[in-house]
C-alpha cells in the first residue's frame, strides 16, 4: 500500500524489478561470504581424533557382572529353606 502512494503504478514494475535484482546480489554475496568462512574454518578446525575400536577378532570380551545382580544377591535374605 505504501508503494502505491510513494511510487507511481506506472515506475511500480520498474522499481520491484530492481528491489529484485538487489535481494538476488546481496544473496549471493551472503553465500558466498558463508561458504569462504565455512571453508577457512574447516582449514583451521584441528582433525578430530576417532576413540581405538576394540579389537573384535580376538573373540568374545569377558564377561563382567552386572551391578544390579550383587544387590540382588546381597538383599535376599539368608534363610531361604
Amino acid at each position: 500500500m505504501i508503494a502505491l502512494i510513494v511510487i507511481p503504478p506506472e515506475k511500480l514494475p520498474d522499481v520491484m524489478r530492481g528491489a529484485g535484482k538487489l535481494m538476488r546480489e546481496l544473496r549471493l554475496a551472503s553465500n558466498l561470504v558463508m561458504h569462504e568462512l565455512t571453508s577457512v574454518a574447516d582449514l583451521q578446525a584441528p582433525p578430530r581424533e576417532t576413540p581405538p575400536q576394540p579389537n573384535r577378532s580376538s573373540g568374545p570380551a569377558p564377561a563382567q557382572p552386572e551391578a544390579g545382580a550383587a544387590k540382588a544377591e546381597d538383599s535376599a535374605p539368608a534363610s531361604q529353606a
